[in-house]
């Protein structure tokens, strides 16, 4: 994985154990969705703007599990689509 849960619980500053689970979950949701975003295969090693793109991913969809107000998501996607954008396989896009 791009990234770990200890480094979302750090950045979230969760110092519980109880949602590593939904972590886990929604750092494999990020991945893939970074992954179909720029239709590559990324490795651990990914570029730091990826890892980034990750992050504020799995802390969106944990901090606004409730929010249903999409201006929040449409800042969050545009932010996420910029920070990968220069990652993107051109070859894979049509």
């Amino acid at each position: 994985m791009i990234i770990t849960v200890a480094e979302v619980k750090t950045h979230l500053r969760i110092e519980h154990d109880d949602e590593d689970t939904l972590l886990e979950s929604l750092i494999k949701q990020s991945q893939a969705a970074a992954e179909d975003f720029c239709r590559v295969t990324f490795s651990d090693d990914a570029a730091e703007p990826v890892r980034l793109a990750c992050l504020l991913f799995v802390s969106h969809y944990y901090e606004n599990r409730d929010n249903p107000d999409r201006q929040v998501y449409v800042t969050m996607r545009l932010a996420f689509e910029n920070l990968l954008y220069p990652y993107r396989d051109p070859e894979k896009m049509f």
